[in-house]
């Protein structure tokens, strides 16, 4: 009886557990507007603009969105379908960084307009640049290859995001707290 009523116990336990929401669980929404003039090194005149959204829960980012408007094809839809040219990279606004995940595009009739997903798994420091504002979607086109516009990620809710990536960040090195300390 005594075993049972341990076996019940700990199910309870780790059934408790398993549905707890820590912050880093929590459902997180961002946003962002894609346009010409935020892509870097150079602004782009262009009648193109997209719009994404996302959730972070964990360290899963899930994206969706869709575009409208380029001036040509996706840059990389002939060489790799699987990856045409919707990106998303770490990178404060007026920088440029490579891409760390290509998204999944589904184009319309006239090539030019269609929608976007996919799902990346970040690490930590991917993480942080996202709640930080430092995080940015892009899509490439045939001419224009660095990027025909662009978008930084913002928080729906920037309280959830701050208190996130307080939590994330390295604690101080207990020799440095020392020093302050004398």
């Amino acid at each position: 009886m005594r075993l049972m009523l341990a076996t019940l116990a700990l199910g309870a336990a780790v059934t408790a557990a398993g549905h707890a929401q820590t912050p880093s669980s929590e459902p997180l929404m961002f946003v962002a507007d894609l346009q010409g003039r935020l892509v870097a090194p150079e602004a782009v005149d262009t009648a193109a603009s997209a719009r994404a959204s996302a959730v972070l829960i964990g360290d899963r980012f899930t994206v969706h969105g869709s575009f409208t408007g380029l001036s040509s094809a996706l840059r990389d839809i002939n060489k790799m379908p699987e990856d045409p040219g919707v990106h998303l990279h770490r990178g404060a606004p007026g920088v440029t960084t490579p891409y760390f995940h290509g998204l999944q595009v589904i184009l319309n009739d006239d090539e030019r307009s269609g929608i976007f997903h996919g799902v990346a798994t970040l690490t930590d420091e991917q993480k942080q640049a996202i709640l930080g504002g430092e995080g940015y979607i892009d899509i490439h086109t045939v001419k224009f290859g660095p990027g025909e516009v662009r978008g930084q990620w913002r928080p729906i809710d920037a309280q959830a995001a701050a208190k996130l990536l307080a939590a994330l960040a390295p604690a101080a090195p207990i020799e440095h707290a020392a020093c302050h300390s004398r």
